[in-house]
This record gives structure tokens, sequence and C-alpha cells, in this order.
């Protein structure tokens, strides 16, 4: 928001270890000024319910905002054991008393929101991308020739330990089989820091490359070197997540698969979105492979369509729009008895 700073708004990034320490003299100048408090994901414990409610008792809206579905939360991500399993669960019913106390729950997915509706109101904001890194990248054929994969075509993806049931489930392993017994040019590049995907790819050695995770600086130059982008989906978990898969396919000009559905229902004209199957996997690679030319060349051209929609700087209005909601919702909801139904005099009204 400090980019905002001429509409009025900056921010300031504390870390959890100090922001619980609501009553330390540092912690009171650094907080003590905000007009709205935004708590990063992790309320887990009770010294963050401590602090939000003392934020809130000196009339500041305190909001929570997630971008994951740990309510939901497979047993083959990581994360599922410390919030549904240690302690006999407690992180997550600290997570809903959280989220139950907060003045609002900021998600960029609209069954998140939903989901968590019983407990506090929503906002609906999507995942932008920071524009320094997804400007004035190299060419595809740079990238590529970079990493020895001039001659091939390279199908990729990139991602969290999250995903790990999108592969299993979406059928896009066995087309990924199938689709590299017919081309033997074509070369898997799995990404990040998930090494069980690559290594349960059903093909051969030759055919896929594994790139450990990178800084987020250096993420945009991997994807630069993909031919086709894929986003498989799978499970209600997933269908909770962001766009940002799909945007950061956009913003570099990669042609990309991913399956329909409410992460990527906003951007579904500006990419290819599938039911899962292994047939439909394999379709919708193979038109790619057969068109990837022309593909590629139209997927170029959306790229200034996705730097005026998908980076942050273009939606600084989007964000001071809902802060500003956010902050008079509260206003205008304090103080008030529960129970009671509050209208308007008929003067006030507005056609």
């Amino acid at each position: 928001m400090n980019r905002a700073s001429d509409r009025g708004w900056k921010g300031k990034l504390i870390h959890y270890s100090g922001f619980i320490q609501f009553l330390d003299p540092a912690i009171q100048d650094l907080v003590g000024p905000a007009d709205l408090i935004i708590f990063e994901r992790n309320v887990a414990w009770q010294e963050a319910l401590d602090a939000m409610e003392y934020w809130q008792g000196m009339d500041k809206p305190v909001c929570v905002a997630l971008d994951d579905a740990y309510q939901s939360l497979p047993w083959s991500n990581p994360a599922h054991k410390f919030w549904h399993v240690n302690n006999e669960g407690e992180a997550f019913k600290f997570l809903e008393r959280g989220i139950t106390l907060s003045d609002g729950l900021i998600s960029p997915n609209r069954f998140l929101l939903k989901d968590w509706e019983y407990c506090t109101k929503g906002y609906y904001i999507q995942n932008f991308a920071p524009p320094g890194i997804w400007t004035d990248l190299p060419p595809r054929k740079e990238s590529k020739e970079a990493r020895g994969l001039s001659d091939k075509i390279v199908i990729g993806w990139g991602g969290s330990v999250s995903h790990y049931d999108g592969w299993w489930g979406s059928g896009i392993k066995e087309a990924a089989k199938r689709v590299c017994a017919r081309h033997p040019e074509v070369v898997w590049m799995i990404c990040g820091n998930d090494k069980r995907i690559f290594d349960q790819l059903p093909v051969p050695f030759d055919q896929k490359i594994f790139q450990p995770g990178v800084p987020p600086e250096k993420w945009p130059l991997n994807i630069k070197a993909f031919d086709i982008g894929v986003a498989p989906l799978f499970s209600p978990y997933e269908q909770r997540r962001s766009w940002l898969k799909g945007i950061e396919y956009l913003l570099a000009g990669v042609p990309w698969i991913g399956t329909e559905g409410e992460p990527y229902r906003d951007i579904e004209k500006l990419g290819t979105l599938i039911e899962n199957g292994e047939d439909s996997w394999e379709a919708s690679i193979e038109e790619k492979i057969k068109n990837l030319e022309a593909e590629q060349e139209e997927a170029e051209q959306l790229i200034p369509v996705a730097q005026q929609g998908f980076l942050v700087d273009n939606q600084l209005d989007v964000f001071s729009e809902m802060y500003t909601q956010i902050i008079q919702d509260r206003k205008e909801e304090k103080g008030r008895l529960p129970g009671i139904h509050h209208v308007r005099r008929k003067e006030d009204a507005v056609d």
C-alpha cells in the first residue's frame, strides 16, 4: 500500500513475534497509528487472539487474510498434522475462534469466503503479482537456450508441497505418459520443493527435469522457459485456491491448461480450462502441441492485457476501496446491540 501513498494509504509489515508483544512501547508506536490491521494466516495461538482483541478494544478493525483452505487440508499436505492432529487440532480451533473474533475475512476465493461465513463477513480480492519481477522478461528462446532445451517442447509446472493430490486425482499423470510416448521431444519441467511429483511422474527419465525452488525474483525466468503451462486441480481443497498459477502463465506469455472450477473462473477466457480426466488432459495437451506456434503468439499478445489486469500496481484502487469498506463497516457496526435491527429513517433513504 505504500505505492498508494498518493491516495492517502501507507502500510507497515510487522512479524508475528513482534505483533503479539502489543504492550511493548515500540510495537505500540508501530501499530497505534493504524486505521486497519490485517492478520495474515497464522491465527493459531491464544496470544494471537489476545493481540487482535487488544487492538479491537481501541476501535481498530482487525481482519484475517487467508488463501488456503486449512479446514480441508488433505493428509498429503504436511501442514495437515499441524492444523488437525497436533494437540487434538488445537491450532485449527484457535483459527476458527480468531476468524470469528475478526472484523472480516479477506480471501481470493469465493468458496473459501462461503465456508467461513458462519464466523464473519467476507471480503473478496484476488492475489496479484508484484510488478518488478514480471516485466522485461527475456524471450522464451533465450530462456530455453540457457537451459539446453532449444530442441525440446517444455511442459512446465511449479508449486509448493500442497499440490500433490492434484497430480494424482486430475488425470494428468497418465496423460503425461501417453504424450511422452508419442512425442520424444516433449520434456516435463517440474519446479518447486515437492520432488514426489517429479519422482512419480510416469515418463522416461530423460523426458523430465526437476527444478528446485528458487527465490521469488527468479521464478518468472523459469516459467519463461515453458512452452506450455499446466495447472491441475483436484478435490474441494484445491477448488479453494487463487488464480495465481493462471496469471503467472499469462504474465510470462505461456499458453496454459487448467482444471475448470472456481480458482480460474475469472480468467477462463484467457486460457484453456478442462474437465479432469486422463483423456481430456491428453487431448488438450496434444492440441497445444499441434498448434504451438499460434498458441504462443496469442499468449505473447496477451502479455500487455495481463500486466494491466494482474500486476498489483495497477490494482491499487481495488485495494483502497476494499480497505475503506472494511473500516466503514466497522464504524457502522460499532455499538449495535445484538438482536436489534437498525433501519434508516425514510428521509435518509437513497433510491
